[in-house]
């Protein structure tokens, strides 16, 4: 059975991710911040082959317990890595905080290359392997009052381009989604 570890699970883009591969016959990682409510989707029909558990991208140690949790499910295979955890805060830069600006580069840049990072192992085991980096059309072009947002997107792109050409002896291909804003 292929596999997929998604992160930001619970709800939102990252749950119809999952939905959609679960559908598919795909054995679904729903991580998430909110462990609660992942644990709840694995009572849905839908989720009934699911792996469920608390990630918080911020923290190299809970994503590696949690590629261990999903290596552990599924004997080390890992088909698709779905990058999906993110923050997005609106409006004028000088509108906003200090932990809201830090929130959107510390889950958006850091978390996202951080699990990438961690699931490489398994990844490259996997015949086949794909990343799914979840970006923005805000990467395109700069949005105003999506500033630091924007920013933070196209580093996901860039860093997809080139994790693309860096991963391509390991088989794996890696991709990126722009949704619109």
């Amino acid at each position: 059975m292929k596999t997929a570890f998604i992160t930001g699970a619970a709800q939102g883009i990252g749950l119809a991710i999952a939905r959609r591969f679960a559908r598919e016959g795909y054995q679904v990682g729903l991580f998430d911040i909110n462990a609660e409510r992942c644990q709840a989707l694995l009572s849905e029909p839908d989720f009934q082959n699911a792996i469920a558990g608390y990630c918080d991208v911020r923290d190299s140690a809970s994503i590696e317990e949690a590629i261990v949790i999903f290596s552990q499910a599924t004997s080390g295979r890992l088909d698709v890595l779905v990058n999906n955890a993110g923050v997005l805060t609106g409006g004028e830069l000088m509108s906003q905080s200090e932990s809201q600006i830090r929130a959107m580069v510390d889950v958006n840049v850091t978390g996202l290359t951080m699990v990438s990072y961690a699931a490489h192992p398994l990844l490259k085991a996997t015949d086949g392997a794909m990343v799914i980096n979840l970006c923005s059309a805000s990467s395109i072009h700069g949005i105003p009052l999506l500033a630091v947002y924007s920013a933070t997107k196209f580093y996901v792109d860039g860093f997809t381009q080139a994790l693309n050409i860096e991963w391509e002896d390991d088989d794996i291909y890696v991709t990126c989604i722009k949704p619109p804003v």
